[in-house]
């Protein structure tokens, strides 16, 4: 037999002998269905269809070729000769088309992935690194749903999540990847007030505020008190409403801004940020990743994610 990428390859001859016989391929799945199970009712049960239907169609398939293919007895049925070579001859081949349809479902389903996370982490320490997946694997395409909401991943038909949360969800199976850590952070450009040497010298800067829905841990008063201090009064300092825009004006030298590993890695690395090593870094919620899709495209990256994860490491 011929081979075309693996599979069996069938040429336009082939095709038009049996383009005759097409009605009678539906009739020769229910074939396959009764010669394995030795039973038109279980035939039909596995089927969804009548026990009838089921006899009526094998008896369609046995007009159809000029042969007897059961012998009908009163409770149950058997294979004639013929009909045991014709199942030894068309049940393989239905298991063949039966497997290549799973396959390319396998492969059209897993060359585009689907891939949530937040907005911070997807353009802090995601979007930098993603070309390399990209350059390692051109054939799978990568759609990134960025939210700072959690999804339902079913109705959303996501892949790969990733998850920032003080424990692990509870929706499948999550690894931990990486637990954040935050400290201060201020632009090269920032004209401070004092040396910053210490964590009461900030008491004295301006610093820059997370309002919105944050928890309370990444906020400036719970790292004043952690540090035994009492929290300055928030008017003195700027706020903004997203993570993406209190870093951006960190950047700019607007003031100090309480940020974290591996989120500002980068920056730290090219010096466009710079942190006061003096101050021992606080422990956050970590990184979760989920990944949903045994597509092998879809374990590819995931395989790729943990390892970028690993080469964060801890600032």
């Amino acid at each position: 037999m011929k081979l075309l990428n693996g599979y069996p390859f069938v040429n336009h001859s082939v095709m038009a002998s049996l383009r005759p016989d097409a009605h009678l391929l539906k009739n020769i799945v229910t074939f396959e269905v009764a010669s394995r199970t030795r039973s038109f009712t279980g035939a039909a049960e596995e089927m969804g269809l009548s026990r009838v239907a089921v006899s009526r169609q094998i008896a369609e398939l046995e007009q159809g070729i000029g042969q007897t293919l059961f012998v009908r007895g009163h409770r149950d049925v058997s294979l004639t000769a013929t009909g045991e070579a014709f199942a030894n001859m068309v049940n393989p081949a239905l298991a063949q088309i039966s497997d290549a349809l799973a396959r390319q479902r396998a492969n059209s389903g897993g060359s585009r992935l689907s891939m949530t996370m937040t907005s911070a982490f997807a353009t802090y320490w995601l979007m930098p690194r993603l070309a390399d997946f990209s350059a390692r694997n051109p054939d799978v395409e990568v759609n990134l749903i960025v939210s700072d909401r959690y999804l339902d991943l079913a109705a959303e038909g996501i892949d790969i999540a990733i998850r920032y949360t003080p424990t692990p969800p509870t929706d499948g199976v999550w690894n931990e990847m990486l637990r954040e850590t935050i400290f201060p952070v201020y632009s090269p450009r920032y004209q401070a007030r004092t040396s910053l040497a210490h964590a009461r010298d900030l008491l004295g800067e301006n610093l820059l505020y997370l309002s919105g829905r944050y928890r309370a841990e990444g906020r400036w008063t719970h790292w004043f008190q952690q540090q035994g201090l009492a929290p300055p009064e928030e008017r003195r300092g700027v706020r903004v409403n997203t993570y993406i825009n209190m870093l951006q004006a960190a950047i700019e030298g607007q003031g100090v801004a309480l940020a974290g590993h591996p989120l500002v890695d980068r920056y730290l690395s090219d010096g466009s940020l710079l942190r006061m090593h003096a101050i021992k870094p606080l422990k956050r919620d970590s990184y979760y990743l989920t990944c949903r899709s045994e597509a092998e495209s879809a374990l590819l990256l995931c395989a790729w994610l943990s390892d970028q994860f690993a080469e964060s490491g801890q600032p």
